[in-house]
C-alpha cells in the first residue's frame, strides 16, 4: 500500500478527477465563473496566461477562446490526476501542463506571464505565499484574477449550501450516525485551518504582495436543483464531510439524504471576484 501524507493526491482516488470533470460538464457553474474571470483579466490575443489550480481544465478552455494563435496557457495544478484528465480532454498546442503547488508556482514555471487566473480554488491555498509567487511571475501591470464564494467570506456556515433549507451535509451526518454508527473524528489537537477571509483582508494581502486592486466585482449564477447532489457525488467532497466512512457507504448516505430532502430548488450562487494588477 502506498504511503499517505500531506502531499497525497486525493484526486487520484475513487475516480475523483473524472467525476469532477463530469460534474463540470453537466452543470455550467465553473464555465460561467471562468467566463467572467477571463473577461476581468482583459487578455490580449497574444497573452501568456497561467491558469492556477487548473483542475481538469475548465478555465483553460475559456482562456483559450479569448486568445489568438500566438497566445499561450500554462495550466498548473498540484494534482497529477486532475492534470491527466485535463491533458486528455484538451488537445491544443498552445497549452502546457505543470504539476506544482500554487504557493511555489514561480519555482516551476518560467515567467514572465501577462495574467494569472484562479477559478474557485484560491481559498485552498495560502494566499500570502500564493500572491507572492504570482507577483514574481507577472510582468509589470500584469493581472491576477480570482474569485471566492460570497458565503465563504467571513462567515461560518458551509458556503456551498443555502440557508433556507436543511443543509444536505447536516442530514447526511445524521443518517450516517443513525444507520452506520459514524461519529465525527476527535480533533488531535487545537483547532487548525485558516480563518475565513474577508474582502478587506484579501485586499490587504494583495496590497502587501505588491498589487493594486483594480476591481472587486460580484456575480450571481443560478444552480439547478440537482447541482448540489451531483457535487456531493464527487467522492472527495463527501469524504471531507464524512471522514472514516467508506465511499460506498457515503454514496448510500447521500441517496438516503436526498430521498428525505427531495430535489432542491434552483437557487442563486453568489461569488466575489478580485482583479489586481502587479505594481510597476
Amino acid at each position: 500500500m502506498a504511503a499517505r501524507g500531506p502531499d497525497a493526491d486525493i484526486w487520484g482516488e475513487d475516480g475523483n478527477a473524472r467525476r469532477y470533470e463530469d460534474f463540470a460538464g453537466q452543470h455550467p457553474i465553473y464555465r460561467d465563473t471562468s467566463r467572467d474571470l477571463v473577461a476581468l483579466a482583459r487578455l490580449p490575443a497574444d497573452a501568456a496566461v497561467l491558469d492556477l489550480a487548473c483542475g481538469t481544465g475548465v478555465t483553460s478552455r475559456e482562456i483559450l477562446t479569448a486568445l489568438g494563435p500566438g497566445g499561450t496557457v500554462t495550466g498548473v495544478d498540484r494534482s497529477a490526476a486532475m492534470l491527466a484528465v485535463a491533458a486528455s480532454a484538451i488537445a491544443d498546442p498552445r497549452v502546457t501542463w505543470v504539476q506544482a503547488a500554487a504557493e511555489t508556482v514561480n519555482q516551476h514555471v518560467t515567467g514572465p506571464v501577462d495574467a494569472v487566473v484562479c477559478n474557485s480554488a484560491i481559498w485552498q491555498t495560502d494566499l500570502v505565499a500564493t500572491a507572492a509567487a504570482v507577483r514574481n511571475l507577472l510582468v509589470p501591470a500584469g493581472r491576477f484574477v480570482f474569485n471566492v464564494g460570497a458565503g465563504y467570506l467571513g462567515r461560518q456556515q458551509d458556503p456551498n449550501f443555502s440557508d433556507d433549507r436543511p443543509s444536505p451535509v447536516s442530514v447526511m451526518r445524521e443518517i450516517a450516525a443513525q444507520d452506520y454508527g459514524w461519529r465525527p473524528p476527535d480533533p488531535a489537537g487545537p483547532p487548525s485551518g485558516r480563518p475565513r477571509p474577508t474582502r478587506e483582508s484579501i485586499c490587504r494581502r494583495l496590497d502587501s504582495a505588491g498589487f493594486d486592486i483594480e476591481q472587486v466585482a460580484e456575480f450571481t449564477y443560478h444552480r439547478d436543483g440537482n447541482a448540489e447532489r451531483d457535487w456531493l457525488s464527487v467522492p472527495v467532497f463527501t469524504k471531507y464531510y464524512l471522514p472514516g466512512l467508506s465511499y460506498q457507504d457515503r454514496m448510500r448516505v447521500l441517496a438516503k439524504a436526498y430521498a428525505r430532502l427531495g430535489t432542491g430548488q434552483p437557487e442563486p450562487s453568489r461569488w466575489v471576484a478580485f482583479a489586481a494588477r502587479a505594481r510597476r
